[in-house]
């Protein structure tokens, strides 16, 4: 929404308010805190209470990071709000330009994600917020942002949200490769440069347009973050670290002419032949990494699917592999494949946390495993769950409630798993059986954060993955002498490369991990018994996440081919033939690694000054009254054109549980307000809306013809939204009810004088709006949904209304109140008979029944008629299909003209709509077949879906053409 205000405050210099009922400024459920601040010369930081450790070193990281940020991207912050929440273990971080503000959930993001080189959680993610922070604050000086800011400083930040998503990202990923920690980044994390690698050394090679937009529908989707950062990376080092800030001022001076243009003013080169450049330089640098000789030794596995993104292979027999998969053309989930006859079978259908991290029974039977629940009322707030899914009779069950549990172990009749902490995680322990009850602790600090544990065979020792200080390394430690253990140097660890993915061979003598201390992600295997480890495999761009056959002979692990990852099948016998040994000076304990476990990116200085810094309990008090963003609005009233000019108001909180908005026009020699407020400090919440709103109305009288009033609505509306989010596992299914008590004050007068020709007429109205979506669920490639209900309802009732009464020159005008009743339903239906191409068929049966005209009956009508249907009927009922088939998904675009394909799709439809209150109401019915050409592109950040569309109605010979976003 915001940038589409942004882009209409630069073409027209007006914002044209469409609907007072849609909040600028945002609210949102939140969990209950006890909120506390922390104030630090440039950031407050704003968290629950009991995080103040948590939000004391946050703080040092960005006021540390805080000059060489400025340096890189320009821009100040005094006072900038960084909220740190630690009820959401869906981890990320983000800046938002409207109401300025950051938000950081404290539980580390899972899996490999980042480099753990860098630090942890918070080394990470807290000057890679820092650097959108400071860039959206760089408005440039005298030009048109800064004209902008003086009404909504929002509104002129978010100018920076049309630059292309790659490049903000870009300089964000280069900043914590450069500026954080020496080894640090994901520029220098093999597993996120690998996947840029393995994509342009082939034939789909990104194009300069794909390495700098979000991809909608193509693999990878963090391809804007991989790309963005090698081309900016390239940028920087190329023509001179003040370049990024040098466009960044140009775009701001001069945005209408883009980030490509920007580029070209900074650097003396259009993009296209920036990226030649580019292209040249990397194709040099990429090395010439051969196979292993092992490699025909390797057997990759035939997924018949699309957009093929396999995590963590495991054995269910010698045979039989299950591993979890995601798909453009099939749902995710835990899925069987037969080695020998490449079947391939779903076993369930779920999301999983990010590490992919679970485990199989010691007689195979089971699979525990945890993924994301979402909370029913509080908005953005998931928590991992374990599950246990039973292989003989494909039931699961939930095993926790609450629990913020992941990467599970089995353990006799109990469960090892790793528990969400802010900026860590503890090892527990959970029952396997009965109640779900609370998980015991084993072993916690704040001086590092596991994030793998592996159960030896005979259970009496753990094999530890850790991250101290950005040393990410592999202890091998008793059950009970953990905590010890990890208080010293890591038994393996690596300089240049962090230590992830531990399984244990069958015999208990080996262990298999995989690091990319080498520039490419690899597997390795430790045998304790002579203590050496050896190279496993030498792919061209990573392998990981191996795993031992039942008999030991054998390893599963994933390959990164082109943009998918892809599973694989090494023979135990080919890779012992060829040891690689690795030299124990590269994985021992060393002074170094001791040193760099020690290490911190804050520096002392930092620490002494932060002593002073204040905390107190944080409360929004009255300030967020002041509005953010003042805009001139303009509305046209009615079919006239006649235009309602005015000033609107908007502010929200910092938490976002309040907002409102203020609307003060002139039209007719008279003002007019619109004023709404929503508050969801407690649930459900409510939204009130006081609104006086014009309208003309036509009237038909015996003396004069026709004459035309102006209507005078003032109203008074309470709502009460409640909205319950039953499952978000891959299938949606979610209840939304909204009731509304509404009274109104209706009077008429004379157009283009001051005079009211007639006294109030009073009304009280409810109304009642219901949805229940039922297992929506759509893949990656889906353009709607392939399965699901929706049901739908909306009922409004005049409980009083008086007449009203008033006289026009000869003519009386009389206008008796019916008080009607309005129900409107339906029911949506999704199948999909050839899912795997991405096809779906939408059925819907609505229907319309109202004793006076409440609602616009052609609302049930298609756009494909040529002419209004039955526009007069109070009852109404349409029944239409329509079958939507991809034919395109290009996700590509270019830089210089900002203009991005999506996909294009075609849709084959049908629409009848009958009167069914009439005698011969399938005689009366109108019936429409047609086709629509239709496609989802993006202009800069805009999205857009538009098309063309033909209908024909053959009972009348009428044949209708039609454009938009119908």
């Amino acid at each position: 929404m915001r940038t589409t205000l942004l882009l209409l405050l630069f073409t027209c210099g007006i914002h044209t308010v469409t609907s007072a009922q849609a909040q600028f400024y945002p609210t949102q459920y939140r969990p209950p805190q006890q909120w506390e601040q922390l104030t630090t010369p440039h950031f407050n930081l704003v968290y629950a209470r009991g995080n103040d450790s948590t939000a004391l070193e946050m703080g040092q990281i960005l006021e540390e990071q805080y000059p060489d940020v400025q340096q890189l991207v320009g821009g100040q912050l005094s006072g900038f709000p960084v909220i740190l929440n630690d009820y959401n273990d869906r981890s990320n971080g983000f800046v938002t330009p409207v109401h300025f503000r950051s938000e950081i959930e404290l539980p580390p993001i899972k899996g490999k994600s980042l480099n753990p080189q860098t630090g942890g959680w918070l080394e990470n993610v807290g000057p890679h917020e820092l650097v959108h922070a400071l860039q959206f604050n760089n408005l440039g000086k005298n030009n048109i942002p800064r004209l902008l800011s003086l009404f909504s400083p929002d509104l002129a930040r978010s100018v920076h949200g049309a630059i292309p998503s790659g490049i903000t990202e870009g300089i964000a990923v280069y900043h914590e490769t450069e500026g954080v920690s020496p080894d640090g980044g994901r520029g220098q994390f093999p597993f996120f440069t690998n996947q840029f690698n393995a994509v342009f050394d082939s034939d789909q090679r990104w194009s300069m347009g794909q390495m700098v937009q979000a991809s909608a529908s193509t693999r990878p989707f963090n391809r804007h973050y991989i790309g963005g950062h090698a081309f900016t990376a390239w940028i920087q080092e190329t023509y001179g670290y003040e370049t990024t800030r040098k466009a960044l001022g140009f775009y701001m001076d001069y945005p209408f002419l883009g980030y490509g243009m920007a580029l070209r003013h900074t650097t003396g080169s259009w993009p296209g032949q920036l990226y030649e450049q580019f292209e040249d330089d990397r194709q040099q640098a990429l090395n010439d990494r051969p196979e292993s000789p092992t490699a025909a030794q390797v057997q990759v596995l035939s997924i018949p699917f699309k957009g093929r993104e396999v995590r963590r292979p495991q054995w269910l027999s010698d045979s039989t592999l299950v591993f979890y998969g995601s798909f453009y053309n099939a749902r995710p989930g835990f899925y069987r494949y037969n080695l020998k006859s490449d079947n391939i079978k779903q076993l369930v259908t779920t999301n999983s946390v990010g590490d992919y991290r679970y485990d199989l029974s010691e007689d195979r039977s089971a699979i525990v495993y945890s993924y994301y629940d979402s909370d029913p009322i509080y908005d953005r707030t998931y928590k991992a769950e374990l599950v246990e899914y039973k292989l003989s009779t494909g039931k699961r069950r939930q095993l926790t409630e609450g629990g913020r549990l992941y990467a599970p172990q089995y353990d006799h009749d109990r469960l090892l798993a790793l528990q969400t902490r802010p900026a860590s995680a503890a090892l527990v322990s959970v029952p396997r059986h009965g109640s779900r009850s609370e998980a015991n602790p084993l072993l916690s600090s704040r001086a590092y954060e596991i994030t793998a544990v592996s159960l030896h065979p005979d259970e009496n020792q753990l094999a530890v993955i850790a991250n101290k200080g950005g040393l990410q390394g592999l202890w091998i430690t008793g059950r009970d002498s953990a905590a010890p253990a990890l208080s010293g140097a890591p038994d393996i660890s690596f300089e240049n490369g962090a230590v992830f993915d531990p399984e244990w061979h069958p015999d208990g003598d080996k262990l298999l991990f995989s690091s990319g201390f080498s520039g490419t992600h690899q597997l390795y295997e430790y045998h304790l018994r002579d203590e050496s480890v050896t190279r496993i495999t030498q792919a061209r761009f990573n392998a990981f996440e191996g795993a031992y056959s039942p008999d030991g002979s054998r390893i599963a692990f994933i390959r990164q081919h082109t943009n998918e990852r892809l599973p694989a099948v090494l023979r135990r016998s080919a890779a012992a033939g060829d040891r690689d040994t690795v030299s124990p000076s590269l994985w021992r304990p060393s002074k170094i690694k001791t040193a760099k476990m020690r290490h911190t990116v804050v520096s002392d200085s930092v620490v002494t000054a932060s002593e002073t810094w204040s905390r107190e309990p944080y409360s929004p008090g009255s300030g967020w009254l002041k509005p953010r963003t003042v805009l001139p609005t303009v509305n046209k009233v009615s079919n006239r054109d006649r235009y309602q000019l005015g000033l609107s108001l908007h502010s929200n909180n910092l938490l976002q549980s309040q907002a409102y908005s203020a609307e003060m026009s002139y039209l007719e020699e008279q003002l007019w307000y619109d004023l709404s407020y929503e508050n969801k400090q407690f649930y459900p919440g409510f939204n009130l809306r006081l609104y006086s709103e014009p309208s003309y109305f036509r009237f038909s009288t015996t003396q004069n013809g026709f004459i035309t009033l102006l209507r005078e609505n003032r109203s008074l509306a309470l709502s009460v939204p409640l909205d319950f989010q039953l499952n978000q596992n891959v299938f949606s299914t979610s209840f939304f009810i909204e009731p509304e008590f509404r009274y109104s004050q209706i009077r008429f007068r004379d157009v283009g004088l001051a005079n009211t020709v007639s006294d109030f007429a009073n009304s009280a109205v409810s109304n009642l709006y219901g949805q229940f979506n039922i297992r929506l669920q759509q893949n990656i490639r889906d353009v709607q949904p392939n399965s699901g209900l929706v049901l739908f309802s909306e009922l409004e009732h005049y409980w009083s209304a008086s007449d009203l009464r008033f006289s026009n020159g000869q003519d009386d005008v009389e206008l008796t109140s019916r008080r009607p009743t309005a129900l409107q339903a339906g029911v949506i239906g999704f199948l999909s008979p050839l899912r795997r191409w991405n096809q779906s068929l939408r059925l819907e049966i609505e229907g319309l029944t109202q004793s006076g005209p409440v609602f616009n009956n052609q609302s049930l009508v298609s756009d494909a008629f040529s002419e209004p249907v039955l526009a007069t009927s109070d009852n109404l009922m349409s029944l239409s299909a329509r079958y939507t088939i991809p034919l395109l998904f290009a996700d590509d675009g270019g830089f210089l003209l900002p203009f991005y394909l999506n996909n294009l799709y075609m849709v084959a439809f049908s629409s009848s709509v009958t009167d069914p209150a009439v005698a011969d109401w399938n005689k009366q019915s109108r019936s429409v077949f047609g086709l629509e050409l239709r496609t989802r592109f993006r202009i800069s950040n805009l999205s857009f879906d538009l098309g063309i569309g033909y209908g024909y109605e053959p009972t009348r010979q009428n044949h209708h053409i039609y454009f938009g976003s119908f």
